[in-house]
């Protein structure tokens, strides 16, 4: 049969630390499980002189509770805080745990001090930013030069004539972005490539989304990528916000053979889409019969896109139609002199 005993409690003395200007205060003796007594130390930044006349009767109206607050008071008050400090620190309080709310409650001078530090620093980053963006945009600049004293002596030898591509170029914006590659084949993914292939950005985006196929997904994304980087890059389909909307809609008759209505010349086109075929992903065993077998291998695919607007199409539309125009009615027989008549066949 066992006994179930109430467990000793030990109580370990404890040493007399002496607080900041004045000894530590302890609480009452408590008594321990031998009988005799055990301290409880009190530390805390107000520890001076609280406590010296707790417990007592009429501790709250002796001088004692008075000094107690005004030390208290002292505390508070940073600067006189700092003073205290050095006075019984014996050196600087540069790694007390008020530092933070001295330097706060410090002179001005010291504060304007710190606000032109951080200023400085503000502008070294600046001009780092700076830098880092010029080593981007302009990351080879002697080729840069270079080239543009190329174009300027081919605008001179030319006589400022501007050939018909550096027009195009200088008026009419595109962008051309390519995926990465996919894990599909060529043969799936020219599906989705030739389904939105002439079609609006916004409509062939819509297309994907609902779309069964594996890949539309894929093919979604980076087309709103590449939606993303015409507008942020190269500034397209911004016609509503710069003012550049037509004043009535106008038709015309693209390649693909439709007739498309255009309000906003900058609206965005997929003007083509196809595929690349890229690396095989790895290999298979395919068993067959007999014991025979043969290789599986996975391919994968690549999709690219280029991006115009619709000021391209409009532009296409009336190059053909100043064609037909400069061609004339075409006659089937035209009247002519025959010359040279042989009165045998020539086969």
């Amino acid at each position: 049969m066992s006994l179930r005993l109430a467990s000793r409690r030990l109580a370990l003395p404890v040493l007399p630390v002496v607080a900041i200007g004045a000894p530590c205060p302890v609480r009452p003796s408590l008594p321990s499980a031998r009988g005799g007594t055990s301290t409880t130390q009190m530390r805390t930044k107000w520890s001076v002189n609280i406590f010296k006349g707790w417990g007592r009767p009429g501790a709250k109206d002796s001088p004692s509770s008075k000094a107690a607050q005004d030390a208290t008071a002292e505390l508070d008050d940073p600067k006189k805080r700092a003073a205290f400090l050095e006075r019984n620190m014996h050196g600087s309080v540069s790694d007390n745990i008020f530092q933070e709310e001295i330097d706060a409650a410090g002179p001005s001078s010291a504060r304007e001090a710190t606000a032109q530090q951080q200023q400085q620093q503000e502008q070294q980053l600046e001009q780092k930013t700076r830098e880092n963006m010029a080593m981007v945009t302009d990351p080879d600049p002697r080729s840069r030069m270079r080239w543009q004293r190329r174009k300027v002596i081919q605008m001179v030898r030319s006589n400022g004539a501007v050939s018909k591509e550096d027009r195009i170029k200088a008026t009419e914006r595109q962008l051309l972005h390519k995926s990465h590659f996919m894990p599909t084949s060529v043969k799936k993914l020219v599906m989705l490539s030739r389904q939105i292939a002439g079609k609006p950005v916004d409509e062939a985006i819509s297309q994907m989304q609902w779309s069964k196929k594996k890949m539309a997904a894929e093919v979604k994304y980076y087309l709103e990528e590449a939606r993303d980087l015409a507008i942020a890059q190269r500034g397209m389909g911004l016609g509503k916000v710069n003012g550049e909307v037509l004043d009535k809609p106008r038709k015309i008759f693209t390649r693909e053979g439709k007739w498309v209505e255009v309000t906003d010349p900058t609206r965005m086109y997929v003007a083509q889409s196809w595929v690349g075929r890229g690396p095989w992903r790895g290999k298979e065993i395919d068993y067959k019969g007999r014991g025979r077998m043969g290789v599986i291998q996975h391919p994968s695919t690549s999709f690219t896109v280029l991006l115009k607007e619709e000021k391209t199409r409009i532009r296409e539309h009336e190059e053909r139609e100043a064609k037909k125009a400069a061609e004339g009615p075409w006659v089937h027989l035209p009247n002519r002199r025959i010359h040279g008549q042989r009165p045998y066949y020539s086969w």
